[in-house]
């Protein structure tokens, strides 16, 4: 089966506009897959590139170098060259992005915020809701709050409506920027338990996990993005070892 999700030559530099322009190369060379029903790790320091390589694979850094090629059906679409209407598309079909961050319309109750993916994918509103419910109690998210808009909760609180949205619905590649972080450690586990059942239903995830008993019960795999860092002159940079970490 091919890989749901193939990372090639992939490199990402920033232009400093207050700096003359200079260019600050941060990683190239990034290969590496993840196939359905996979947990790939990104290891490394904070500041390594990880949220890097994340964003790009979303779209939302362009790339500098090289192609993400995510699976669709039976054909391969390269986010490095896609237009904004496919990307959009791939987004809504495909790839799902989930960080510690919840972003959400005012006013929306949290409830209706978590059945919605559900719903837009033609799941009937007692299924979706039921299904919303189950997961905001897996995620100790107080019934009382479920009439509310989550921006008015606390910062764990949104987090865990922000997970339960996510997967009310799996998209076939998942991407998690450490959803567990500031979480204790009951909801940490909800949270793992969930990946786990993703991964049994074949979704390719690739994630950040800071907290090492998270990723140790996740991981298939480990990327270290620490050999696809760039030092040295700002403008040009140097190339660093291209091995990856694999266990």
């Amino acid at each position: 089966m091919p890989a749901a999700l193939q990372i090639h030559d992939l490199a990402k530099r920033f232009t400093l506009h207050m700096q003359d322009s200079a260019e600050l190369p941060v990683i190239t060379g990034v290969e590496f897959n993840v196939e359905a029903g996979e947990c790939v790790v990104l290891s490394g320091p904070s500041g390594a590139g990880k949220s890097s390589v994340l964003k790009m694979i979303y779209g939302t850094y362009p790339c500098s170098l090289g192609s993400v090629r995510i699976l669709t059906g039976d054909n391969y679409v390269d986010i490095a060259k896609a237009n904004a209407r496919d990307l959009l598309a791939l987004r809504r079909s495909t790839v799902g992005y989930v960080s510690q961050f919840l972003r959400v319309i005012p006013r929306v109750a949290t409830i209706d915020l978590v059945a919605e993916p559900s719903l837009r994918r033609g799941a009937t509103p007692e299924t979706a809701y039921e299904q919303a419910a189950n997961l905001l109690r897996q995620l100790n998210v107080p019934e009382r709050l479920w009439p509310l808009p989550p921006s008015t909760f606390s910062g764990g609180e949104q987090q865990r409506v922000n997970i339960a949205r996510a997967f009310a619905y799996p998209l076939p590649i998942m991407l998690l920027d450490e959803p567990t972080a500031s979480l204790d450690a009951g909801n940490r586990d909800a949270v793992v338990s969930l990946i786990l059942k993703a991964k049994r239903r074949g979704v390719a995830i690739l994630g950040i996990f800071h907290d090492k008993d998270v990723r140790e019960r996740v991981a298939d795999r480990l990327v270290d993005v620490t050999a696809f860092q760039v030092s040295g002159d700002t403008k040009t940079g140097s190339r660093k070892s291209r091995r990856t970490d694999m266990n």
